[in-house]
């Protein structure tokens, strides 16, 4: 009786091992798995330029259209879309949106710009060359960045979701995931479709980072940190003012925009004095 009981504890203990060793192996293995996603790498570059631009501009989309910035600005009762001359920062034209309204991302698609609010569920459609009203379509998510392939339109919402939608309709065609090597990434924002990689703001972060769309893989990053300060000779007590939009709202890093022609980035944030332009190694 004595040898059965033994036998049998011993077998016990034979096939708990080999639980426990399988277990182990399948957590290795998913571990493995996990790090076949690398770590997005460093992307390098240097500041050519910085121009002028209103400190009063609570920049939510950056667009360079035609030798000019296109604007969207947030903030009810302040938002608008603006023509801004480059070098000097003046408003060319400027359309006010209604004081209910806070205007988010923007980009032009065909010839027509595409304006994203916010929580008001609405996207706003403008010609390029008076920037006049042309047309709204409804959005069920909230509206954060919006840019473009070559077929359709991507916005974000302040998720780690891009949604991939049909211009004109606004038609959901597909829905991706965004992640780096330690799981999903959120508050993605602003947007810019560069050479194939969407470069994309997030929220209260001090960098940009380079999304593989095939994918959702951050394959890049840019370290914009204390980027403000290092490359301004301006005067930034404004910012931290008590009581000011600047202290109230965050004046934090939000603009990116991409001239194909010089291949120069231009990148800015909400009520910063300039804009900067910018190479990308």
């Amino acid at each position: 009786m004595k040898r059965t009981l033994l036998a049998l504890t011993m077998g016990m203990a034979v096939l708990l091992y080999a639980c426990n060793e399988n277990s182990q192996k399948s957590q290795d293995s998913n571990s493995q798995e996990g790090s076949l996603v690398p770590e997005p790498a460093q992307i390098n570059y240097t500041v050519l330029n910085a121009y002028p631009h209103d400190t009063a501009a609570f920049i939510q989309g950056l667009e360079v259209f035609n030798g000019s910035f296109l604007e969207s600005t947030g903030l009810f009762k302040r938002s608008t879309l603006r023509k801004v001359d480059i070098q000097s920062g003046k408003a060319l034209k400027l359309v006010k949106n209604d004081d209910a309204i806070f205007a988010e991302g923007l980009t032009v698609f065909n010839d027509t710009i595409y304006q994203l609010s916010w929580e008001n569920h609405k996207v706003f459609l403008y010609d390029t060359k008076e920037l006049k009203k042309i047309g709204e379509l409804p959005w069920s998510n909230e509206g954060w960045g919006i840019t473009h392939d070559d077929k359709q339109l991507i916005i974000s919402d302040g998720s780690d979701k891009l949604y991939f939608v049909q211009p004109g309709s606004l038609k959901l065609n597909k829905v991706l995931s965004v992640s780096d090597n330690l799981g999903a990434v959120n508050n993605l924002n602003e947007l810019e479709m560069v050479d194939g990689y969407v470069y994309a703001n997030r929220w209260q972060y001090d960098y940009i980072l380079k999304i593989d769309p095939a994918t959702g893989f951050i394959v890049g990053r840019l370290n914009m940190q204390d980027f403000l300060k290092r490359n301004t000779k301006k005067d930034l007590g404004y910012l931290t003012q008590k009581g000011s939009t600047a202290e109230e709202s965050g004046a934090v890093l939000n603009g990116i925009a991409y001239d194909k022609g010089k291949k120069v980035f231009y990148i800015t944030g909400k009520l910063w004095p300039e804009v900067f332009e910018v190479r990308v190694d």
